[in-house]
């Protein structure tokens, strides 16, 4: 071949080379099918629907602890099947609502187990070991209080705490139900 004929050849290759790329990439991204598999997250979507609505309904503590099991394990069973980014940033999503939820159970667990002594105001939440971390995760306003018989201090925080992280919940409900939407 010439050097005239191959230097008319070489532009015309380069550009059907990237017009073929580009069909491929369109051809691609047309049969790739959906970011999210919304039929994996349908059980997942419903325990975290059951969540809210037993919170409603006015639920005991153990039946939402119950809930919540079926729930974290439900994300677990998730963990190893997620293929995309998208399914993986949902699933993301979905756990940190878990640890949303947790967090209520502990102040909701806290609340039952010091309500019969004498040594915590009713309308408070003893802040133990276990509720400092959410305190401060939450920055929740704690009171301190003396207790006459050690003369040692501890703290408390309000009982409606647990309805900020309910509404926290809510929050975290309302960003998964935009990430479905808009994904896939």
């Amino acid at each position: 071949m010439s050097r005239f004929a191959y230097g008319l050849l070489k532009p015309l290759n380069r550009d059907y080379f990237l017009l073929a790329l580009s069909i491929w990439l369109f051809a691609a991204s047309c049969t790739s099918g959906p970011l999210t598999d919304k039929g994996k997250f349908t059980e997942l979507a419903r325990e975290a629907g059951a969540l809210k609505t037993s919170l409603a309904a006015g639920a005991s503590y153990p039946r939402f602890s119950e809930s919540l099991h079926k729930f974290s394990t439900q994300i677990a069973f998730l963990r190893a099947k997620t293929a995309t980014k998208e399914e993986k940033d949902l699933l993301d999503a979905y756990a940190d609502l878990l640890a949303i939820y947790q967090d209520g159970l502990v102040l909701w667990r806290y609340k039952l187990e010091f309500a019969p002594f004498g040594f915590v105001p009713k309308g408070s939440i003893y802040v133990g070991q276990d509720v400092d971390p959410i305190v401060l995760k939450y920055r929740f306003t704690t009171q301190s209080h003396l207790y006459q018989p050690t003369k040692q201090y501890w703290k408390s925080i309000p009982d409606d705490s647990i309805q900020i992280i309910w509404s926290n919940a809510d929050s975290q409900l309302k960003i998964i139900e935009n990430m479905m939407r808009y994904q896939g």
